[in-house]
C-alpha cells in the first residue's frame, strides 16, 4: 500500500468550516473580494481561514492539472537544471517560472508544472526534487 499524505473522504464527516474555507477561496479568487470579508460572508475567523487554506481543495473533473510549487535551494549554479531535468524525466510540462534574486545564499523558485502527463504521483515527483543535490525544501503550494 503506498504512505500517502492525501485521503480522499466524503465531506458529510468533516467539521463545517471545512467547506466554508473553500467558499472563502472561491470569493477572494473569483470575485476579488478581500480575505476579512469573505471570511465574514462564510462565518469563519480568519485564522480558521489561514489555517487549512492550503490544504483543502474542491475536487473538479479537471482538477490535477497544474501544481504550483514553491522550492527553496542554495545559491549555486545548475540546481534549477537538475530541477527541470527531474520534471522533463517524469513527463511534467513548465508552465512558468519564477526564480528571485538569492537572499542570505538561498534562492527561491516558484514553479507553476503542468501534470496531466506526469508518470508519477505529484508526492513522488515532489520527493524526488526534494532529493535533488541544493533543494532545502519543497512545497506544493496548490493544485488545480
Amino acid at each position: 500500500m503506498r504512505d500517502s499524505e492525501y485521503l480522499i473522504v466524503h465531506k458529510s464527516i468533516l467539521p463545517p468550516h471545512f467547506e466554508q474555507v473553500i467558499a472563502a477561496r472561491e470569493l477572494i479568487n473569483n470575485q476579488k473580494i478581500n480575505i476579512c470579508d469573505a471570511c465574514k460572508m462564510q462565518s469563519i475567523s480568519r485564522s480558521t481561514y489561514y489555517k487549512y487554506k492550503d490544504f483543502i481543495f474542491r475536487p473538479t473533473i479537471d482538477s490535477g492539472n497544474k501544481a504550483l510549487f514553491a522550492i527553496k535551494t542554495i545559491d549555486e549554479k545548475g540546481i534549477l537544471s537538475s530541477i527541470l531535468q527531474i520534471i522533463y524525466d517524469n513527463s511534467g510540462n513548465v508552465i512558468s517560472i519564477n526564480q528571485d534574486a538569492p537572499i542570505d545564499k538561498s534562492a527561491y523558485i516558484t514553479m507553476m508544472i503542468d501534470i496531466s502527463d506526469l508518470k508519477i504521483d505529484l508526492e513522488s515527483l515532489q520527493k524526488l526534487i526534494s532529493f535533488c543535490y541544493g533543494v532545502k525544501s519543497i512545497d506544493i503550494m496548490g493544485v488545480e
